[in-house]
Formats: structure tokens, C-alpha cells, sequence
């Protein structure tokens, strides 16, 4: 998420029109669980910069976690790796983040 930041605020690499989408899967999508979130005020701070926050159902459901109980303003999508492909065909760049 820290990467994101780091994007939004360079304007060597980012416009104000651009979009952000960070796309969580795997163990990944505990950032966005209210439960397991490590930085809750990261993820508020994406959602004021209007960056779209994505956790994959198939992880989720792996875990026992609904989309009820992740953090507000994060969405649920079916597959990570599919919404990832989808953004792709889309346009999207896409960068991986540790």
C-alpha cells in the first residue's frame, strides 16, 4: 500500500486522471479483513485518494471471511487473478508489490 502512496504523490510516473486499483489475493487480503488489518488508517487513506481497494472472494472464502467483514469501501471480486487479467485487457498496468 505503501507503494500506491508513493505513486499517487510522484509526478514523474502519475496524473491526477490516472486510476489506481490494488488488487489483493492469497494471504494478501488480510490487509482489507476488519479483523487481521494491520494499517486500517492506509487503507482509509487510499480510499480518500480515490484508489479502487479489491480483495479475491476465492481467498477470502479459503479463510472463513465474508465480504461483510472487510474494511468499508473495500470490494470483494471473485478471482484476484481474473480481476488482475480483466484490468489488463482493460488498459491497466500492472506492478507487483511485496
Amino acid at each position: 500500500m505503501v507503494n500506491a502512496l508513493n505513486l499517487l504523490t510522484d509526478e514523474s510516473v502519475s496524473s491526477p486522471d490516472d486510476e489506481v486499483v490494488i488488487v489483493a489475493n492469497s494471504a494478501g487480503v488480510r490487509m482489507f479483513v476488519s479483523a487481521t488489518a494491520a494499517n486500517p488508517e492506509m487503507v482509509n487513506n487510499l480510499l480518500d485518494q480515490d484508489v479502487s481497494l479489491r480483495a479475491c472472494q476465492n481467498a477470502l472464502r479459503g479463510m472463513g471471511v465474508t465480504d461483510e467483514e472487510l474494511l468499508t469501501g473495500v470490494e470483494g471480486v471473485p478471482s484476484g487473478s481474473g480481476e488482475l487479467a480483466r484490468l489488463q485487457n482493460e488498459g491497466y498496468g500492472y506492478i507487483k508489490a511485496p
